[in-house]
């Protein structure tokens, strides 16, 4: 049992990094405290012996002793809850930025493998309760010291007595000790039900509109009381053997003590205790009775504590199969010429681009076409560094983009996807994210075309959207992440179907904005629509990850009979255009 929560609380300090000296402190502390509330059970008992001598000095000394002790128990008790939270805070902090930083740095796989559901559960509630840790290894250190002074105590007093007290504790720490191993394993079934239901209950909320018109909501509720039925078994479970914890230790507890006060009694008239130590003795058997269940729940907590532990550490440890590491070129001076050179990529084994060549120029606006599963967004993905091609390579300005740092690639190229991610705050905090300049914001947003829109608002740049942007259009959310993009400075930019959710009015106006950002920007842009396609300076036409053709819109239309069958979407199929990846 030692080893096993000497290893629980390695884990812990080496998961939190907890300081020393909170430890310490907390450590220090919680033994003061402690021991000042048994000396005031022992100096009442001795107010009760000179009481009964008719000892009015002594028994006034031991009243202000007394009242004394009370006063540091009340000291060292202020102090531990102080260090107690400065040391949550510090915790808290520490592991909400272990998370973090892992998560930019894990590769696609990794939702799949741990689930949104647990991730959401460890970052709130697991890390909360791992911050407790702490306490709980203060309050188990000193509490077994304390029962070891509190027997040594009575076994001056009693021998008797003091056995009483020996078998009592170790059955009291037995019993508890086999109880928590047994809850402890359908705590963790709970918590990966709770992890469940988590994960499924936030993909209703982001497909809401579609569960709603599809009338998906009573095969979801049937899956939901599914997981609920899982839980709830554990949690019965898991209550039981705790329900049989509390009735064994109270039984026991009021077992020993009714025998103990048939020996005190019987020691009485024998008259080999008087009243003032039958008194400390009793003070004392429910003094040690409070530090046993102060026992018990520090290692129950310390034991599902650990539970939290291994499920914050699985995340901590996870492996990224997919990593791309950076460059050391620090070259900041990008023009945006983009070049592929007979790149080859796939994935399950599948080849999705094979062979394909092209060279970008920058101030210019590409635009790459082909039917879903032609290779687009890989394209995307790739020069996004989010894969690396199995062949081949991919020069931005002559460079390998993999030969780039972090730094300065994340600031040249960026993307505008067709369902771009806004916070729930105003729109002035969701483009602090990348420019915290005021006059740039304005200039972006008039940019784009989104700046009346947003001067017209009652608030302003200060109008809180709601989450995902729901109280605004999909096309003024568009240009709003599009602003976001341009404060960025990034020479490349790369549009993944940005104009699906724009609405009429905002269409309209999407050709202005290209014109304008392509006079300092290589644009790439995925789209299905012809009247976008003829903007564009060049033409990339991608059938089943092959170039089938390249050049301006007037060109293909004349030389291509795939381009044609886009503009078209007449039996486009028969011509090989409708394959997936």
């Amino acid at each position: 049992m030692i080893k096993e929560y000497i290893k629980f609380i390695k884990e812990y300090l080496k998961l939190s990094q907890t300081k020393a000296r909170y430890l310490f402190e907390m450590i220090f502390t919680a033994f003061c405290y402690k021991g000042f509330l048994i000396l005031n059970t022992l100096f009442a008992s001795k107010i009760i012996k000179y009481a009964t001598l008719s000892d009015s000095k002594m028994t006034f000394i031991n009243l202000g002793l007394l009242t004394i002790s009370y006063i540091f128990y009340k000291l060292f008790y202020f102090i531990n809850l102080k260090v107690y939270g400065k040391n949550m805070n510090y915790c808290y902090n520490n592991l909400q930025t272990k998370l973090l930083n892992k998560l930019v740095q894990v590769d696609d796989n990794f939702t799949k493998n741990i689930g949104k559901g647990k991730l959401l559960n460890s970052i709130n509630s697991d890390v909360i309760d791992i911050g407790d840790m702490c306490n709980q290894i203060s309050e188990l250190f000193t509490t077994i010291i304390q029962v070891i002074i509190v027997c040594i105590i009575v076994a001056r007093y009693d021998k008797l007595v003091f056995v009483i007290f020996l078998i009592y504790s170790i059955l009291h720490i037995e019993i508890k000790n086999y109880v928590d191993r047994k809850s402890s394993i359908y705590l963790r079934k709970q918590k990966r039900a709770i992890d469940r239901y988590s994960s499924l209950f936030s993909q209703i909320l982001s497909g809401l509109q579609e569960i709603k018109t599809f009338n998906m909501l009573p095969k979801l509720k049937l899956k939901l009381n599914e997981i609920k039925n899982k839980y709830s078994d554990s949690y019965i479970k898991k209550r039981n053997y705790l329900t049989i914890r509390d009735n064994d230790v109270r039984f026991i507890t009021y077992f020993f003590k009714i025998s103990l006060y048939l020996i005190l009694l019987f020691l009485m008239t024998k008259q080999k205790i008087t009243v003032d130590v039958l008194v400390l003795i009793v003070g004392y058997f429910e003094t040690i009775t409070s530090y046993l269940d102060q026992l018990i729940d520090s290692t129950s907590t310390i034991r599902e504590v650990s539970i939290c532990v291994d499920r914050v550490n699985s995340i901590l440890n996870y492996k990224s199969n997919n990593l791309i590491s950076y460059g050391n070129i620090y070259n900041d001076n990008i023009d945006g010429i983009i070049e592929f050179n007979n790149v080859r990529f796939g994935y399950n084994k599948k080849e999705i681009i094979k062979g394909i060549s092209f060279k970008i120029n920058s101030n210019s606006l590409t635009a790459i076409v082909g039917q879903s599963g032609t290779g687009k967004t890989s394209i995307i993905n790739l020069l996004l560094r989010l894969y690396k091609p199995s062949s081949g390579e991919i020069l931005i300005d002559g460079v390998n983009i993999y030969d780039y740092s972090k730094d300065i690639y994340k600031s040249n190229v960026s993307v505008v996807n067709q369902k771009p991610f806004i916070f729930n705050m105003s729109i002035r905090k969701n483009l602090d994210f990348v420019d915290t300049n005021i006059n740039n914001q304005i200039e972006a947003c008039k940019r784009v075309g989104i700046h009346d829109f947003i001067v017209s608002l009652s608030k302003g740049y200060n109008t809180i959207l709601r989450e995902n942007a729901t109280n605004i259009s999909g096309g003024q959310k568009q240009l709003i992440s599009l602003a976001r993009t341009l404060l960025s400075k990034s020479e490349i930019l790369l549009f993944d179907e940005i104009t699906a959710s724009l609405d009429p009015d905002t269409s309209s106006n999407i050709d202005t904005i290209l014109k304008d950002l392509k006079k300092d920007h290589t644009i790439i842009m995925i789209t299905h629509k012809p009247e976008l396609m003829k903007k564009a300076d060049r033409i990339i036409v991608l059938n089943e990850g092959k170039i089938v053709g390249d050049g301006t819109h007037k060109q293909l239309l004349e030389s291509n009979e795939y381009y044609r069958a886009l503009q078209t979407r007449k039996s486009a199929s028969k011509l090989g255009v409708f394959n997936n990846d």
